[in-house]
């Protein structure tokens, strides 16, 4: 879908709800006890990108025809919040991957740049959707951790 004018909501809603999403997790993962280190630290951020997949995919439901076809848009989000936040969960091995959240960010904000000049198609918006979502995660996670930390 091409528009006239940046739409400023499509740049605004994904990483709000990414950003939500993250405060969720981060007040919800106290509670939960867990005794290994490990899986302690890791459980405010998995438990943030699930909020969001929960989030997304409520969300998706209502993308409107006039963006391109809903089905293949949604195929996207979901492709942009599970395949991609994939690759961090292995930067626990892999410390090429532990730098993967500023691959996101950085690239999320410069699709949005031009993604709206051009007619992509609905997979296409619907995996920067999606991305975006994860950028407010990854935003709200470490503002979380920070606000928490100190």
């Amino acid at each position: 879908m091409k528009w006239d004018n940046p739409p400023l909501a499509l740049f605004a809603i994904p990483p709000l709800v990414g950003l939500f999403s993250s405060y969720i997790g981060f007040q919800l993962a106290p509670m939960i006890e867990i005794q290994e280190k490990m899986l302690s630290d890791l459980s405010p951020l998995v438990l943030s990108w699930l909020i969001l997949l929960l989030l997304a995919s409520i969300f998706m439901l209502k993308i409107p025809k006039e963006w391109g076809e809903p089905k293949e848009m949604r195929y996207g989000v979901l492709t942009g919040v599970i395949v991609v936040f994939l690759p961090q969960m292995c930067g626990m091995a892999l410390v090429f991957c532990s730098f993967w959240f500023l691959a996101i960010i950085g690239g999320w904000v410069f699709v949005s740049t031009y993604q709206w000049k051009y007619d992509v198609q609905p997979f296409r918006t619907g995996l920067w959707l999606g991305v975006g979502g994860l950028t407010g995660m990854f935003m709200g996670a470490w503002a979380m951790s920070a606000i928490l930390n100190v």
